[in-house]
């Protein structure tokens, strides 16, 4: 069933908001890979659980939602810091399937031990750190509500501070100097474990704060945070696991491509196909002739 083209601007405030949640996790995702050289299939759970850590300090406790936001984010870190330092680091030298396949034991554990501690398929109030009311553009006659505001503006100031980080500050040059070279970065008198285990803190607590900023958006259960990795790999393919600018642009293009599409049809499968489209846009990307022997270095710009 088609719609007309005056629903694109209505569809466009919550697919911002999807955007910048990806934003978020996927930038973690880039981070954690590019200096550790891992493929972290345990993102999503670890903001799945860090999410429950804000869902039981700000819902079930009754504490502010912003409480149960810092709790989600030293939670994430703290779950980051344990994966790297008692599982990843002593696999140093292994490979890289060795590592993937930890992620995807990590995987199983935090969703595990989510499901005893919270239930698996119940539902859940969201933690709103934002109130979900809003206000008009008149120009276009669009509702913004100030929640979906929050999100994009936090996602999108995040995801620069993170490059800012890496481009202008000595542990982001650091991290540079890991990812491309870990045995240099030593001779440089670089401790390569603090700087790789900072970086899964960092990825895991931006991971976090993706998790309780969607909550709103979504049937808030153990699945359907965890599912969010799936979603991140996408932007983060458009970046070619390396550039965090264009992580960010291919996290907002997914957002509105899942979302702009409804204007259309009526068929509840096209914001998948949307989102496989990209995939496969990304994959060309970076599979193009010239990329795949081309040194590959953490980009912040």
């Amino acid at each position: 069933m088609l719609a007309d083209l005056h629903l694109i601007a209505p569809l466009t405030v919550p697919g911002l908001a999807l955007g910048g949640v990806y934003a978020l996790a996927a930038t973690g995702l880039v981070l954690i890979y590019r200096v550790s050289g891992v493929l972290n299939f345990a993102h999503g759970a670890v903001a799945m659980f860090a999410t429950f850590i804000a869902y039981q300090v700000s819902i079930v406790e009754g504490l502010p939602a912003v409480a149960g936001l810092v709790a989600a984010l030293v939670a994430g870190a703290l779950i980051g810091f344990i994966i790297e330092y008692f599982t990843i680091r002593p696999l140093t030298g292994r490979p890289a399937l060795t590592k993937v396949a930890i992620t995807i034991g990590w995987l199983l554990v935090l969703q595990t031990g989510a499901g005893l501690i919270w239930g698996d398929t119940n539902y859940h109030l969201p933690v709103e750190v934002a109130p979900t009311n809003g206000f008009n553009i008149p120009i276009v006659n669009v509702i913004v509500g100030f929640d979906q505001l929050t999100i994009f503006l936090v996602a999108i100031g995040l995801s620069l501070g993170v490059a800012a980080v890496l481009k202008y500050t000595t542990l982001g040059a650091s991290m540079r100097a890991v990812a491309d070279d870990p045995a240099s970065a030593r001779l440089w008198g670089i401790n390569v474990n603090r700087v790789t285990a900072a970086s899964w803190m960092i990825g895991s607590a931006m991971a976090a704060v993706a998790g309780v900023l969607i909550t709103p958006l979504i049937n808030f259960n153990t699945y359907s945070l965890t599912l969010i990795v799936i979603y991140a790999f996408t932007p983060a393919l458009i970046g070619r696991l390396i550039s965090l600018p264009w992580t960010l642009v291919g996290a907002i293009a997914l957002g509105l491509a899942q979302q702009w599409p409804t204007a259309f049809t009526s068929n509840g499968g096209i914001n998948e196909v949307a989102a496989f489209v990209l995939v496969l846009i990304a994959l060309v990307v970076i599979y193009r002739p010239g990329v795949g022997g081309a040194r590959l270095r953490l980009r912040a710009a």
